[in-house]
């Protein structure tokens, strides 16, 4: 599956492959500076997280391993260098990406990055200023409780503190990202597993990769972090779509399974919007003008993967004026376009109809592709039962060939092949209904 939107620039692999190098060699480039600057200040910082973290009245800090706090502070820095580079991160990204993407997804993407550097920020420093001093006061009591004397390896303390708030990043950042998805409607219970699928599997790659020296512990982290997304993020793995369609599935001839769905089109006002209510059985989504705005286009993309839309009917036109990009993405995400051509029924007519609702009803009825061919007349014959006091004119003439013809406002026109109209004749008129053909004088 693979979209071309409107807004995306048609170059070549390589060219987007050298606009990454680039965005990433910029990204790398500050951040290496950065590190090296804070460098020259990680002393003071990791002395006073020390103090804070620092359980004991009296410093039972010790060093054990030189070695150690060496990489613990250049990793400190990095991290440091990192924090302060979050804006210049999500721009670039932001930059790179946004053309690419659908408006749900660039709502999300936009949320996501800055509301997840807040939040990020946010947290990491509660914990440090609150969380983990109360943590290691506590467990500093119990062993003063027990007797023990304390000597705490300051590296090792180090370490866990910027493992804690590492994991505390990548959770935080899940669930915000699945929030988000869930507030927009991105997800649902449609799109649970999908969500589910690459978020742990990220999380368990970023954790797994991070934490080595932790072993059991590292592995007790995963799992958790993995049930706190899980139990925080159920109630949008469990919800409706927030659609506004609801996804109807049927047979084809061949047993495959088809969804459809009817695209009201009013092409910026030219075609009278459907009537309400239908009872068509089939969803619709509303549309202003599919050929005039490109975001419309681009809502539609997104509706139709949402739904899994195998079968879209254009209301307005034929669906011919449509741009071949238009069709070519559709096909690409497995759609096939039909119309319903509402603007040429509406030359018919020179004053308002009085039921739309029915002759909408019977162009739907008369459409042979999911629904079966076979039952074609019987689903036409149906509509009609239900509607008696209507009258009723069919004609069996092409489009070309009925042009200029004018209808009454409460009239209901049928286009019925040429094959089966004198059965479809006996049969309306077994229904008792107001029935005359429209001729033509071609």
């Amino acid at each position: 599956m693979t979209l071309q939107l409107e807004r995306d620039s048609r170059t070549e692999v390589q060219a987007h492959l050298d606009e990454l190098t680039g965005r990433v060699t910029l990204i790398f480039a500050v951040i290496v500076g950065l590190t090296f600057a804070f460098s020259t200040q990680i002393d003071g910082w990791l002395d006073a997280l020390l103090k804070q973290i620092d359980p004991c009245t009296d410093s039972c800090l010790n060093l054990y391993d030189p070695a150690r706090w060496s990489a613990v502070r250049w990793l400190s820095a990095t991290l440091a260098a990192i924090a302060a580079a979050s804006p210049l991160i999500c721009q670039q990204v932001w930059a790179f990406s946004n053309k690419g993407l659908l408006p749900s997804e660039r709502k999300w993407m936009v949320r996501w990055m800055f509301g997840g550097t807040c939040l990020t920020l946010m947290i990491s420093a509660t914990t440090l200023l609150y969380g983990l001093p109360y943590v290691f006061n506590f467990g500093h009591g119990i062993q003063t409780e027990m007797g023990l004397t304390a000597r705490y390896d300051a590296v090792l303390m180090l370490s866990i503190t910027l493992s804690v708030i590492w994991t505390q990043t990548i959770v935080s950042l899940s669930i915000l990202g699945m929030a988000i998805a869930g507030m927009l409607g991105v997800l649902n219970k449609e799109t649970a597993d999908w969500w589910r699928l690459r978020c742990y599997a990220l999380v368990v790659m970023l954790l797994y990769a991070s934490l080595p020296e932790f072993g059991g512990l590292a592995f007790m982290l995963i799992l958790a972090s993995i049930l706190t997304i899980e139990v925080l993020c159920s109630s949008w793995f469990n919800q409706h779509a927030l659609q506004t369609i609801n996804t109807v599935e049927l047979m084809d001839g061949e047993g495959g399974v088809r969804r459809p769905v009817i695209v009201e089109c009013q092409c910026s006002g030219a075609a009278v919007p459907l009537p309400q209510p239908l009872n068509i059985g089939v969803p619709i989504l509303k549309y202003n003008g599919l050929c005039t705005s490109e975001h419309e286009r681009e809502l539609a993309y997104g509706a139709f993967m949402a739904s899994k839309t195998t079968d879209a009917y254009i209301t307005g036109c034929s669906s011919m004026p449509l741009s071949h990009r238009f069709k070519a993405n559709c096909a690409s995400i497995g759609v096939r376009l039909d119309g319903l051509n509402l603007l040429e029924r509406q030359s018919y007519r020179t004053r308002p109809q009085q039921r739309p609702d029915v002759e909408f009803e019977l162009m739907l009825a008369q459409v042979s592709d999911p629904w079966p061919e076979a039952s074609r007349l019987d689903r036409v014959l149906a509509v009609m039962k239900e509607n008696l006091e209507v009258p009723y004119v069919y004609m069996t003439a092409t489009p070309a060939q009925a042009w200029g013809q004018q209808l009454k406002p409460n009239e209901v026109l049928i286009r019925i092949e040429e094959e089966s109209h004198r059965e479809f004749k006996r049969r309306a008129q077994d229904l008792g209904v107001q029935l005359r053909q429209l001729l033509t004088t071609t």
